[in-house]
C-alpha cells in the first residue's frame, strides 16, 4: 500500500479495544504505530478537501430579528434560506416570509407609482 493515501474526509485516530491504533478517514483504515499523534496523520492519510463548485451567488439580505439579532436571508434560484435557528429546525421562518413579501410588493409598488 502506497502511503500516504489521499482522502476527501478529515482523518482521525482510533484505538480499538485491543489497543490497535488506526488512522481513519471514511472507509480508509490504516493501522499506525501506537504512539502516532494527530500531527503524524499526514504520513498515513493526506486530506485533500473536494473542490466545491461555484454556485450562483443569488441574492442576500441582512434582516433584524425581533430581539435585535442579525440574520442573513438568501435566495438562490428558487431556494430561500435563513441563518436563524427556526429555519434550521423547520425550514421556514418569519424572516424569509417577510423578505418574500417585500420582494413581491416592491415591484407592485413601483408599478402603481408609474401608472398613477
Amino acid at each position: 500500500m502506497d502511503l500516504p493515501i489521499r482522502v476527501t474526509m478529515p482523518p482521525i485516530l482510533f484505538t480499538s479495544h485491543t489497543g490497535t491504533r488506526y488512522a481513519v478517514a471514511g472507509s480508509q483504515w490504516v493501522e499506525v504505530p501506537a504512539d502516532t499523534t494527530r500531527e503524524d496523520l499526514h504520513h498515513y492519510l493526506l486530506w485533500e478537501p473536494p473542490e466545491v463548485p461555484e454556485t450562483s451567488s443569488g441574492q442576500s439580505w441582512q434582516v433584524q430579528g425581533s430581539k435585535g439579532d442579525a440574520y442573513a436571508v438568501r435566495l438562490r434560484g428558487d431556494q430561500w434560506s435563513c441563518t436563524c435557528a427556526g429555519f434550521g429546525w423547520r425550514r421556514k421562518c418569519k424572516h424569509v416570509e417577510a423578505q418574500k413579501n417585500a420582494q413581491f410588493w416592491k415591484p407592485l409598488a413601483l408599478d402603481n407609482l408609474l401608472t398613477t
